[in-house]
C-alpha cells in the first residue's frame, strides 16, 4: 500500500501514526458501532480503514498511509482538510461559546451568515431556516410548502419527484425518493411520491435515442405535474445532477422546463442542492445554470467546507410573510439549531469562496477531465462517461453490449484496488465518481484520474467483458 503520499510508497507520516494506542481500535468498532450505508456481514470480517488526519485533498490512516479523497469524504469537504481560514474562524468562536439554543434567542454569527446567503442566494430567496442536515433542510422545505399550498389547495397532499431520486432518510424524505435498495423497507411507513423517469439519456427508461431522451423525459414530467397539479403540495428535484441516484447529469434545459410548468400551476418548486451547491456544478449554486429561481432551496454538506453538520432552507420574503399570517408559528427545529461553531464554519468558507476563484477555476481544471475520459475511451467495458463542474463519473459494465452492470464484487474490487494505489473512491452500484474538493491543484486531480484509470485497467486484465456500443 502506498504511503506518505500516492506515487511514493514508503514514506511515513508520522503526525498521523497511532504509536501508543492501547488497543485494537478496530475490533472495538466491531464490537460497538453500525456503521451507515456499510454491508455489516462485510464490516465484521474486513480491516477497517481508521482515519487519523487530512491536509488539503489528502487523508491519512492511523498508519500514517495517505490517500488522495476522491469522494470529498462524502461530498462535504469543500476547500480541503484543516483549511486555516476555517480552522481559524472556529477557534474564535470556541473562546466566545460553543452552542446555544436558536429557539427564542439569537446569536451573531446565525444573523451574519443569513445576511451573507441573502446576498449569494438566487432571485429573492433572503429568508433561511437552519437545520443540521440535508434530509432535514428537505423535510422543512415540504412542511413549508404544504402549510403554503393549503391555502389554496386543501387536498394537495402529495409531492412529485423523479424516480432515482435521492434526497436523505427521514420520513418524509423516503416517501419522496425513488431508490429502492435505500428506501423500499420504509415505504410502508411514508407517502409515496407522484413520479417521473429520471432523464437518464444513456440507458433511457422510455427506450428513445439519447436525442429524443431528454426531451420526452421533460415532456412526461411536465405532463404529470400539469395533470395532477391540484393534488400536488410541491414539485422537489435535485437540479442537473442526481447524484446518489448515479450521478446522473441532466441534459440542459430539463430543470427550466419543469420549473415553468411548476410555476404556472402555482405549485411550490423545491430544490435540493444539498450535493450540488457551492461550487459543486460550476455555480454557486446549480439551479443558477438556468437562471432557475425556486420557492425554496435546501442546501447543506459543503456548506460548512465538511467541518461541522450544518443545513439550510432558503425561501422569500413573500413567503415569510404568508408563514407569519398563518399558522404563525413553526413547529419544527433542532436542537442544535444554528449551532455557533458550524455558523463560525459556513461563514468562513463563504468567504473564502468570495474572495477566492475556485468555482471560476473549475474550467481550467475540467481539461482533466477531458484527458481522462479519452484514456478511458478505449476500456471496453466502460461507457457512459459524464462530468459536470467538478464531477466525473462513468460506469462499469460486465457485459457492455446488453448494458449489464458490473457485479458488486468487481466494483469492490476497483475500490480496492484504487485504495491501494492511494486514491478513496466509493461507487454506487456500477457507477464509479470523482468528487474532489473544490481546491485541489491540477497534478492531484491527474493523479486521482491516473489512479482511476489504472484501477479499472486491473480489472480489464481480469477478463475483457463484451464492450460497451
Amino acid at each position: 500500500m502506498q504511503t506518505g503520499s500516492p506515487g511514493d510508497p514508503g514514506q511515513k507520516t508520522a503526525s498521523f501514526t497511532r504509536s501508543d494506542a492501547p488497543m485494537d481500535l478496530g475490533s472495538l468498532d466491531k464490537q460497538w458501532i453500525l456503521h451507515p450505508f456499510t454491508p455489516i456481514a462485510e464490516w465484521e470480517t474486513g480491516t477497517p480503514m481508521i482515519i487519523a488526519g487530512g491536509e488539503g485533498a489528502r487523508i491519512f490512516d492511523d498508519r500514517g498511509n495517505a490517500y488522495l479523497d476522491g469522494t470529498s469524504s462524502l461530498w462535504v469537504n469543500l476547500l480541503g482538510h484543516r483549511h486555516p481560514a476555517i480552522d481559524r474562524a472556529i477557534r474564535e468562536q470556541l473562546e466566545k461559546i460553543a452552542h446555544t439554543t436558536f429557539l427564542g434567542l439569537t446569536h451573531e454569527g446565525g444573523i451574519r451568515l443569513a445576511e451573507d446567503l441573502a446576498r449569494l442566494a438566487p432571485g429573492n430567496l433572503k429568508r433561511v431556516f437552519y437545520s443540521d442536515n440535508g434530509s432535514t433542510s428537505v423535510e422543512i422545505a415540504l412542511k413549508l410548502a404544504f402549510l403554503l399550498r393549503r391555502k389554496t389547495h386543501p387536498g394537495a397532499r402529495r409531492f412529485f419527484s423523479l424516480e432515482r431520486a435521492y434526497h436523505g432518510d427521514t420520513l418524509g424524505a423516503v416517501g419522496i425518493g425513488g431508490i429502492d435498495r435505500f428506501h423500499a423497507p420504509f415505504y410502508p411507513l411514508s407517502q409515496e411520491s407522484l413520479k417521473a423517469p429520471a432523464p437518464d439519456c444513456f440507458s433511457c427508461p422510455l427506450g428513445l435515442s439519447r436525442d429524443r431522451c431528454s426531451i420526452d423525459c421533460a415532456d412526461v414530467a411536465v405532463r404529470t405535474v400539469r395533470e395532477h397539479a391540484p393534488e400536488l403540495a410541491a414539485v422537489i428535484l435535485e437540479p442537473r445532477l442526481q447524484a446518489a441516484g448515479g450521478m446522473i447529469v441532466w441534459p440542459e434545459g430539463y430543470l427550466t422546463r419543469i420549473a415553468q410548468a411548476a410555476r404556472e400551476e402555482e405549485i411550490p418548486l423545491i430544490l435540493d442542492e444539498v450535493a450540488t451547491g457551492f461550487g459543486r456544478t460550476g455555480a454557486l449554486f446549480a439551479c443558477q445554470l438556468e437562471k432557475v429561481v425556486p420557492d425554496f432551496l435546501c442546501a447543506g454538506k459543503g456548506l460548512t467546507g465538511g467541518y461541522l453538520p450544518l443545513a439550510i432552507t432558503l425561501f422569500s420574503e413573500e413567503t415569510y410573510r404568508r408563514l407569519r399570517e398563518d399558522p404563525g408559528i413553526f413547529y419544527h427545529g433542532h436542537s442544535y439549531t444554528a449551532n455557533p461553531l458550524a455558523v463560525a464554519a459556513a461563514r468562513a468558507t463563504l468567504g473564502t469562496l468570495e474572495e477566492g476563484c475556485h468555482i471560476s477555476a473549475i474550467g481550467g481544471k475540467r481539461t482533466v477531465f477531458e484527458v481522462l475520459e479519452r484514456n478511458l475511451a478505449n476500456l471496453p467495458f466502460v461507457g457512459n462517461i459524464r462530468s459536470i463542474g467538478l464531477v466525473f463519473a462513468l460506469d462499469v459494465f460486465a457485459d457492455g453490449s446488453r448494458k449489464i452492470p458490473a457485479s458488486r464484487e468487481t466494483m469492490t474490487g476497483i475500490e480496492r484496488k484504487a485504495q491501494s494505489l492511494g486514491l478513496i473512491v466509493r461507487p454506487l452500484t456500477n457507477t464509479l465518481y470523482l468528487i474532489p474538493p473544490l481546491s485541489i491543484g491540477v497534478d492531484d486531480l491527474t493523479l486521482m484520474g491516473d489512479i482511476l484509470a489504472e484501477s479499472l485497467r486491473e480489472f480489464g486484465k481480469a477478463g475483457s467483458p463484451n464492450p460497451v456500443r
